[in-house]
């Protein structure tokens, strides 16, 4: 097992994404091909000043910053942009709308094959989307919506008109506007200044000169939201990996109440990365049988685990601090009452009266051992309120919800970016707006993808077969996740629920006997007044689990994501031609599900902080 990279999360490098649409040659005028390298630089520069002149990135990256270009390299505008890209020092990715020897097929002259050849020898990545023949159409699309798709601004060089086909430069430039990517003209006909569009009214575009156009500006408020994420940043990048594993008390508890039994395990924490290497690993090699690439597993598990591995950990590892905080906060509260208790009752017995014989033979003790209830109940109140300004001062709260989105976006990139996919901000309801955690989740991802960049692939039906056991490992990862969840989560509501009622019947009881009897016993006291407190207790540390409604959720997750394992999957793999397509719709609809689930899951944690017992 590879040792750990990282003594901290890692640090995405700042990237520049700049891909590239439009014409081949035949659409170009012969004034502008002489002209459009240049303009090409031109417009590459701009780019990067008004990039340089932005607001500062969120992550202070420990690397230099690195531009990229994003070009399916046809004849004509992707070649101009990618040579003079590759002139400045940039990056250059390609995604390919058929295979390598079959794109070769598109270029007439053999000088033009060879300047394919040796421009995409010069590639970091190369995705080639397997298209056929019979449906070129399609696949020139594709490979030009995983341009846009991966794109921080779009260079087009386009002659105004419309489309004539299906995945035309000016379809390309619609995406593209629609999708919030920033588009720079430069006109492939007539000699015009480079202008920046952006989406009007009923579908016009309004445009801007280059040299004027603020490209990467933020508003007030999106400036005050950078500089929130910029503070959650710096304290997930002085994350560490920590020693000993504060779940274990919430695990204790929970085996006891919904098992009966408790098993100690370890009270340490694994490492992360050799724990997420660990769980890839075995949903790369399932018993599927087919294997990915070497190359496009070297870059999940070199490029994108060690990212997943530190939010997936630290979310568990302050998931743990919250739940154990809780049932410690509470418990301690009953304590408090009870040994408030104590030394009345203990008074009203004969035993204490008497002291025990080693107070006795130590009279000095005696008021030492007079004050041990209010002593214990001191020191309980004293642990309650540590307990609560920690949680609350360290932020546990914050920092698992954070963690939690981000590892669980990062899990769905697993499979998504092997397919060409970049997984689009999710679809969030209104009131998520104000949600500070939400937007250093979308700027962090964000910054990931871009440093990870396009993953390696090549589309052939071997290639599909290893994807799609990916996904069907990974869904029965979390199908027996979520089913062992129900079943624990389901125990632990009913029984503590029934604990609780037990305690307050036997309060009920002491309030009977109390009426009954008449007097002011004090164990009569104590029957009544420490049972509710112990039920309160439970209630609080059920409110605050959320039990019965993650036990509804994960039954639910598990039907789900069963029917998406054993209906929809199998059916993409046994698409034929169409494989692709089918495998991608259907790994979008199980990042759907599995994302709709983390918004709802945040939606309603997002309001059970860690407080004080009340």
């Amino acid at each position: 097992m590879a040792a750990p990279k990282f003594s901290s999360p890692p640090r995405p490098r700042r990237v520049l994404q700049i891909g590239v649409t439009g014409h081949r040659l035949n659409r170009i005028s012969p004034a502008m091909a002489a002209l459009l390298p240049e303009k090409c630089e031109q417009a590459l520069a701009a780019i990067l000043k008004a990039w340089a002149d932005a607001r500062p990135a969120a992550v202070d990256a420990e690397e230099p910053p690195l531009v990229r270009v994003i070009s399916p390299l046809a004849e004509g505008a992707d070649r101009m942009v990618a040579r003079a890209g590759l002139a400045m020092g940039a990056e250059l990715v390609c995604p390919l709308p058929f295979h390598a020897e079959e794109y070769r097929q598109d270029f007439a002259s053999e000088e033009s094959k060879r300047e394919f050849d040796a421009l995409l020898a010069r590639a970091s990545a190369v995705f080639e989307a397997g298209g056929r023949r019979e449906h070129a159409a399609a696949a020139y699309e594709r490979a030009g919506q995983i341009v846009v798709e991966q794109s921080d601004v779009l260079i087009a060089v386009w002659d105004g008109e419309a489309s004539r086909g299906r995945g035309g430069t000016a379809q390309m430039m619609d995406e593209a506007l629609a999708m919030g990517v920033p588009v720079v003209w430069l006109h492939a006909i007539e000699p015009q200044e480079a202008w920046v569009l952006s989406a009007g009214e009923k579908g016009k575009h309004t445009r801007t000169p280059l040299g004027g156009a603020p490209i990467f500006s933020a508003s007030r408020e999106e400036a005050q939201a950078a500089a929130t994420v910029s503070r959650a940043s710096r304290i997930y990048f002085n994350e560490r990996q920590p020693g000993l594993d504060p779940a274990c008390l919430f695990r204790w508890f929970r085996d006891l109440v919904a098992e009966g039994r408790v098993w100690p395990g370890s009270m340490r924490v694994a490492g992360f990365e050799q724990t997420a290497r660990e769980e890839w690993l075995a949903a790369m090699e399932g018993d599927g049988g087919s294997k990915l690439p070497e190359a496009t597993r070297r870059y999940l598990l070199d490029k994108l685990c060690p990212h997943y591995a530190w939010a997936d950990g630290l979310s568990q590892y302050y998931a743990g601090r919250l739940r154990s905080g809780s049932v410690l906060a509470n418990l301690c509260a009953a304590g408090a009452v009870f040994f408030a208790l104590a030394g009345p009752l203990a008074d009203s017995i004969e035993l204490w009266n008497k002291r025990v014989w080693a107070v006795s033979r130590h009279p000095h003790l005696l008021p030492w051992f007079n004050r041990l209830p209010s002593l214990i109940e001191f020191l309980l109140i004293a642990a309650i309120l540590s307990i609560i300004y920690a949680g609350q001062r360290r932020q546990w709260h914050q920092r698992w919800l954070r963690y939690r989105q981000l590892a669980e976006r990062l899990r769905q990139s697993s499979y998504l970016w092997p397919l060409g996919c970049a997984h689009l901000k999710p679809r969030e309801a209104p009131h998520f707006g104000s949600d500070l955690n939400r937007n250093w989740v979308d700027s962090m991802y964000h910054a990931i993808a871009r440093d990870i960049g396009l993953v390696p692939g090549s589309v052939e039906p071997a290639y599909m077969q290893a994807v799609g056991g990916l996904i069907e490992n990974i869904l029965e990862g979390q199908i027996r996740y979520h089913r062992r969840n129900h079943e624990k989560m389901e125990k632990l509501n009913h029984r503590l629920h029934r604990a609780g009622n037990v305690l307050f019947a036997i309060t009920l009881a002491a309030c009977v006997a109390h009426v009954a009897l008449g007097g002011e016993a004090a164990w009569l006291l104590m029957l009544a007044t420490a049972p509710p407190a112990l039920g309160a207790a439970l209630y609080a540390i059920t409110s605050q689990g959320e039990f019965a409604r993650s036990a509804d959720r994960s039954l639910a997750m598990s039907r789900e994501l069963a029917a998406l394992k054993s209906v929809d999957l199998p059916q993409a793999l046994r698409a034929g031609s169409e494989m692709f397509a089918e495998v991608r719709k259907a790994a979008l609809s199980v990042a759907e599900v599995m994302t709709a689930e983390t918004n709802d899951w945040n939606l309603v944690f997002k309001y059970r902080p860690l407080h004080l017992p009340g």
